[in-house]
């Protein structure tokens, strides 16, 4: 499990340095930008990847509900091809904000997380977002089981039959309970032009060992139709994942399950 551990204790001692230093809390007017995460107007948006799937994504909020500046939104994303889906809420007053991440994987788990994000905004008119989290995830080792079983059919291995039980040996669980950081960025180039960065870095304490890194970056261009703001935007994504696994099992050789995916998708926004 060492993996990340040295990162992971670096980055929350800048988080909490951050928190300390000369840069301020973000804006506390009601004006926010497309991108900060405190902004509550009414979206829908909608990307294309480049392997042809689609995430659809809509969501909104209302302010005010708990002090003259507190935000408070929500949002829900599909996605067309692996079945995916996201709901998320977070509400942000003076103390920062906190929120919950609900993430479905089809035929393989369910995430939970809950977290804390500091808004901090730089001199130049940058917004820094550190957040600390938790996260719980409920592997489906049924549907696992099933999966391994589709794949091995027609091969070699083909008389193996794989079950939920071989599944959760080879994990050496069934869920597995993360401590992660995340530094979510905005950057305003100009009234029209705008930069997105993203990074998260998680790795398992209790549970199947297991560590998990983030990266995303997206460029936009603010538009406008009539009095409607669209959101025209580049991202570009790179998500892994390693596992420790039971290499004393049928299922595992080395001992190490490893996932690694770029995704390139373009996307419209559409704010109402």
């Amino acid at each position: 499990m060492g993996m990340n551990k040295t990162l992971l204790s670096l980055i929350a001692a800048s988080v909490i340095s951050a928190a300390c230093s000369s840069s301020v809390l973000a804006n506390e007017s009601q004006e926010y930008h497309d991108a900060d995460p405190r902004n509550s107007n009414f979206r829908a948006a909608v990307f294309a990847s480049d392997a042809g799937e689609l995430k659809l994504l809509a969501g909104g909020g209302a302010s005010g509900l708990t002090s003259d500046i507190s935000q408070t939104i929500g949002f829900a994303e599909y996605y067309t091809q692996s079945n995916n889906a996201r709901i998320r809420a977070a509400h942000f007053d003076r103390f920062g904000g906190a929120y919950m991440d609900l993430y479905r994987l089809d035929d393989a788990a369910g995430m939970y997380t809950a977290g804390y994000m500091l808004p901090l905004e730089s001199d130049d008119g940058t917004l820094f977002f550190p957040s600390l989290n938790y996260t719980y995830i409920d592997f489906k080792t049924a549907d696992l089981s099933e999966l391994a079983n589709s794949a091995i059919a027609g091969s070699p291995l083909g008389g193996l039959s794989v079950t939920k039980n071989d599944i959760q040996q080879t994990l050496q669980g069934n869920d597995a309970h993360l401590g992660s950081v995340n530094l979510y960025a905005v950057h305003p180039w100009n009234e029209t032009h705008f930069s997105v960065f993203n990074v998260n870095l998680g790795s398992s304490y209790s549970g199947v060992d297991m560590q998990v890194a983030n990266i995303m970056w997206v460029q936009g261009i603010k538009t406008h139709v009539a009095d409607k703001t669209i959101n025209i935007m580049l991202e570009v994504k790179y998500d892994a994942m390693k596992i420790q696994t039971d290499q004393n099992t049928n299922l595992s050789s080395d001992g190490e399950e490893r996932s690694e995916e770029v995704t390139v998708s373009v996307g419209v926004d559409y704010r109402f």
